[in-house]
């Protein structure tokens, strides 16, 4: 879920949401946590921790409201320049969808990546330790 200025990206489908930020990634963050096939992993602007009301009035709602949301949940922040780079490497393999929203607090954004609810990292490392014995 991204901010109102979010640019057109090459590679990247993007849609108009016409709502604000916090309520599609509460619809969004539902539907995922319910399905047994994908989890996110969460990163946003490292950027937005510096933010607050004298820069952008309705910086320090938004943020109570996302860490309120968001808690018991891993958010890792990632400068957005960085956010940028990643997105433009995963775009050459994935499809990426962009929920552009009408949130206007910058560096406000939420980025989900998703990965395997159901395999995880030490399941694929116990597995290629298996094969390696097949193999040699």
């Amino acid at each position: 879920m991204v901010d109102k200025a979010f640019p057109q990206q090459p590679g990247m489908h993007i849609i108009n949401t016409g709502e604000k930020l916090l309520p599609v990634l509460e619809t969004v963050m539902k539907k995922l946590d319910s399905a047994s096939h994908v989890k996110p992993v969460i990163f946003n602007d490292a950027e937005l921790q510096y933010i607050n009301d004298s820069l952008a009035p309705g910086a320090n709602a938004y943020k109570e409201q996302l860490n309120k949301m968001m808690a018991g949940k891993d958010m890792k922040p990632m400068l957005h320049d960085s956010v940028f780079v990643q997105m433009d490497k995963a775009a050459k393999l994935f499809s990426i969808t962009v929920l552009k929203t009408e949130e206007v607090i910058p560096y406000s954004s939420v980025f989900l990546q998703l990965d395997c609810r159901y395999w995880g990292p030490e399941k694929e490392k116990l597995l290629r330790e298996k094969m390696k014995s097949s193999f040699n």
